[in-house]
């Protein structure tokens, strides 16, 4: 379907209003612990070793997620100078404009334009995805690979003879690249909500077809030239931990984000804040119109999500982000039945332009002091260069990696490893919290100097020692 003149007139203001609401928040921060500077310490490692295949962090083989988003990064580090805190942001800023972008040409073609542009200024400034879409997490991209695979397995459904088969042939080469970011539920979503969504209009006969085996064909071919050569190179406990644990167990038992069986029932709807006022009357309209076929996919898509997340023993607000779409796009729809003007829409969305700019800039950079390394990172750099010998003691190294410009550093546990570390004969450094080390001086009087330290969050304080003063 062409895009017409009014339509790419509306994907050009979606644009705009996407970058005014997540470039500020993206780029007057330093990366978060734990896991922005983890995935940038990761790319970076990526970038410099020049092993694409085997993600690594602090020199050991890392199997908790699949590298297709460590790949965007690397490559947006090497077109802008390396790996840096813009490279690694402007993934989720990218996939978010491109997931909103998606999600008009898909409403668009579901109803029509006004619909479209609603329901995409309502999405982009839904609370969980203008964080995502401004955060060094996973969720963007797979967001957007997920939601344009719908799209195509959606209008493959439409369509019909060559164009159905090239639509799910493209579908399933992103479910394949969703998978390589964050694991099979790359291609369970998207065949998930579909499947519903043609069992509720009878055209499973239309889903279930050549196009689909060829496409199905294509995406095991796309995850085995991946998966294959690094099961190799990392080996068999390599393998059990990607496939065993990280892949297939965590679903179905959680290590980390732990939550009740209900918790979407609510997370979901904070999720869609401030829209969320909306949500009721939008699903009551969608229950009055539920024998409409585009409906029947707004009820299924969302809802088939949301149930396989809320079986499984993992939770998180983010998981869900896929089925944003979809509720935005229902109310987008009651907007359009109920004939609201626009123009109070677009003040709302000025509003919370001037809430973001402002907080961006007087806000989030108290908040940033607090939860971002860059500041002692940037200083521990200067202080050491980036070939000093560097470790850590009871702090986690992935915390400092990234801004102290290193791959990889010693850990220590106990005070034994610390003092013998500290007795070498060439300058040493180490990063230690502060009441640490100065217990640590009370017992070892002979050395242990105080180059630098900040406060951190939780009221700690960090502290750079080194075994010389000069």
């Amino acid at each position: 379907m062409a895009l017409s003149n009014r339509s790419a007139t509306h994907i050009i203001i979606l644009v705009f209003v996407c970058l005014a609401l997540f470039l500020p928040g993206s780029l007057l921060r330093g990366l978060w612990t734990p896991d922005e500077t983890r995935y940038a310490a990761i790319s970076k490692a990526m970038v410099d070793s020049g092993d694409w295949l085997t993600l690594r962090v602090n020199g050991q083989i890392y199997t908790q997620k699949p590298p297709v988003f460590f790949w965007a990064i690397s490559l947006l580090g090497i077109l802008t100078g390396g790996v840096n805190d813009i490279a690694a942001r402007l993934v989720s800023v990218f996939s978010g404009i491109g997931t909103v972008v998606a999600t008009y040409i898909f409403a668009r073609r579901l109803f029509n334009g006004s619909i479209a542009l609603v329901s995409c200024l309502v999405l982009s400034t839904t609370l969980a995805f203008f964080a995502a879409s401004q955060m060094v997490m996973l969720d963007a991209l797979f967001t957007f690979l997920t939601v344009s695979a719908i799209y195509l397995l959606c209008a493959g459904i439409e369509d019909g003879g060559r164009m159905r088969s090239i639509r799910y042939f493209a579908a399933f080469t992103l479910m394949a690249l969703a998978t390589l970011t964050k694991g099979p539920v790359g291609i369970i979503l998207p065949l998930l909500a579909v499947s519903a969504y043609a069992l509720l209009t009878r055209r499973m006969k239309a889903l279930l077809s050549w196009g689909t085996t060829l496409g199905f064909i294509a995406f095991l071919a796309i995850i085995a030239s991946w998966l294959v050569p690094a099961c190799i190179r990392g080996g068999e406990e390599y393998t059990k931990e990607l496939l065993g644990k990280q892949i297939f167990g965590r679903y179905f038992e959680a290590f980390d984000h732990k939550e009740p069986l209900l918790y979407y029932f609510y997370a979901f709807p904070a999720g869609l804040l401030p829209w969320a006022v909306l949500l009721p009357t939008a699903i009551s309209l969608l229950a009055r119109d539920r024998k409409d076929g585009r409906v029947k996919l707004l009820i299924a898509w969302p809802l088939s999500i949301l149930f396989f997340f809320t079986i499984s023993s993992s939770k998180n607000i983010l998981y869900t982000l896929p089925a944003y779409p979809a509720a935005a796009m229902a109310i987008g729809y009651w907007w359009d039945k109920e004939r609201r003007p626009l123009r109070y829409l677009f003040i709302s969305i000025a509003v919370m332009l001037a809430l973001s700019a402002s907080v961006s800039l007087f806000v989030m950079p108290h908040i940033d002091r607090l939860k971002s390394p860059k500041y002692f990172g940037s200083r521990i750099a200067e202080h050491i260069g980036h070939e000093g010998n560097l470790s850590v003691y009871l702090v986690k190294p992935v915390y400092w990696l990234y801004y102290s410009g290193r791959n990889q550093m010693d850990e220590f546990h106990d005070y034994d490893k610390l003092d013998k570390y500290l007795r070498s004969t060439e300058r040493v450094f180490c990063i230690i919290e502060l009441h640490i080390y100065r217990e640590y001086i009370s017992a070892n009087k002979n050395h242990g100097y105080l180059v630098d330290y900040e406060g951190y969050r939780k009221g700690n304080a960090l502290a750079l020692i080194s075994n010389r003063i000069k």
